[in-house]
């Protein structure tokens, strides 16, 4: 019995014709709306399946011994890098019953026995954890939701080494983080939940969603751009229901205000509670007009997440599409048929943005009829300046640094105010 797979060559037969079909799949854009559940490890407990974690160094004390050698050569210092074993105890080779039940992927960082798992669905995780497990409750109710995506992951991480953790696995498949537990002790953040929600403040291309009980737990992060504060019950992962209804919808069609989570009780809250909740740009999960809804779709400094998560899209793929032409144009040439290939590529994305929603129409003002017309063309304008204006240094490196792109974003109504008049014939001895 064959226990390999191997290439076989298709199979010829007497004929002048032959067809062949290729199917073209758009490629992925990585992690946009993918949810992460950070899980730490203690080094002590059954969690690390009995497997005591490592020292989290994951270097020798030894060194390369730096000088020269009997003849002559120059010798570099180099650390000698021991690998650290997974702090789950559990192998990355994925076996066969872990395809099976749904593991996409496992991957532990060398150097702090981090480990990264990517699972199919809520029954896959459901094999590896309890259901009584916040793991498995979160991932269940991400799944539960309209626009789940088709994985999600877990990153077990040693206690004190979220950053390093996050380091290692931090462009690989997901842009939105949860952790598995509660961050607060009464209104006081965690020092992880402080460390993740500046980690995606400095990179500005990852997202933490946090969840507390009251909205003076989000004092501590009020400018943060990258940082989603949830007010709810703890008891209901609203964190991982807001991702699950909302992140992988079409960026730039949808708001995060008005959202619909499946399995989460909205909330009856007085306009005192509402207004503390919108004083730090938190968001409940209300009841309005007898339905539930995200009371708001910002994040914690008062942004938008639609228009972050637009700006994300138009970066990702601004970058994405450029090197994809570079990587499959034999010579793009330094001459201003290249650049205007490079400027075109920009050009396409910002204008699918504009067909998505990231990016606002276009506006002029008529003056014979006194009113705004809209143009049908997205407000953005992208610039390249000619290879003439390029620096010697550049030319030299063959780099091209011209290609520049302004865009205005779009936004969205979550408020409206109606005016009316009512004519009455009715004399009354009121004064309104």
């Amino acid at each position: 019995m064959a226990e390999t797979i191997t290439d076989v060559r298709p199979f010829t037969r007497v004929k002048d014709v032959d067809v062949e079909m290729t199917v073209v799949k758009p490629p992925a854009i990585i992690g946009l709306g993918n949810l992460l559940i950070l899980h730490e490890v203690d080094a002590g407990s059954s969690s690390a399946s009995g497997t005591p974690a490592p020292s989290a160094t994951g270097t020798d004390t030894g060194k390369a011994d730096a000088g020269k050698t009997d003849d002559g050569t120059k010798t570099v210092d180099v650390p000698k890098i021991t690998p650290v074993a997974p702090v789950t105890g559990v192998a990355d080779k994925l076996e066969p019953n872990d395809v099976l039940k749904g593991v996409l992927s496992r991957k532990t960082d060398p150097y702090t026995g981090a480990q990264y798992v990517e699972y199919a669905s809520a029954d896959a995780v459901a094999d590896y954890y309890d259901e009584t497990d916040p793991i498995y409750i979160k991932a269940n109710n991400y799944f539960m939701q309209v626009a789940a995506s088709d994985r999600i992951a877990v990153l077990n991480y040693p206690k004190g080494k979220l950053e390093d953790a996050l380091k290692a696995f931090w462009y690989y498949n997901w842009t939105f983080m949860v952790f598995d537990k509660p961050q607060f002790t009464d209104t006081t953040p965690s020092d992880d939940a402080i460390i993740a929600s500046n980690i995606c403040e400095a990179n500005k291309d990852h997202f933490l969603v946090l969840q507390a009980t009251q909205p003076a737990a989000y004092v501590t992060f009020y400018a943060q751009n990258y940082t989603i504060g949830l007010t709810h019950d703890l008891s209901e992962p609203m964190d991982a229901a807001l991702i699950g209804a909302t992140a992988n919808l079409e960026v730039g069609t949808v708001t995060w205000k008005f959202r619909d989570l499946k399995g989460i009780t909205a909330d009856q809250i007085t306009v005192q509670e509402k207004q503390a909740i919108d004083r730090v740009h938190a968001i409940a999960y209300i009841e309005v007009s007898g339905k539930g809804e995200t009371s708001e779709g910002w994040v914690l400094s008062g942004d938008y997440i639609d228009s972050l998560h637009g700006d994300l899209w138009i970066k990702t793929n601004m970058g994405d599409k450029i090197q994809k032409y570079l990587q499959n144009t034999d010579k793009v040439p330094y001459d201003q048929r290249g650049i205007n290939a490079l400027a075109a590529i920009c050009s396409q994305v910002l204008q699918q943005a504009f067909e998505q929603g990231i990016i606002l129409e276009q506006e002029v003002y008529d003056s014979n009829t006194g009113e705004t017309q809209l143009t049908g063309r997205g407000d953005y304008e992208v610039t390249a300046i000619p290879r003439s204006a390029q620096s010697q240094k550049d030319l030299s490196a063959r780099h091209y640094g011209g290609l520049s792109f302004r865009y205005h974003r779009s936004g969205a109504i979550h408020t409206v105010t109606v005016h009316g008049t009512v004519q009455s014939d009715t004399f009354t001895n009121s004064r309104a």
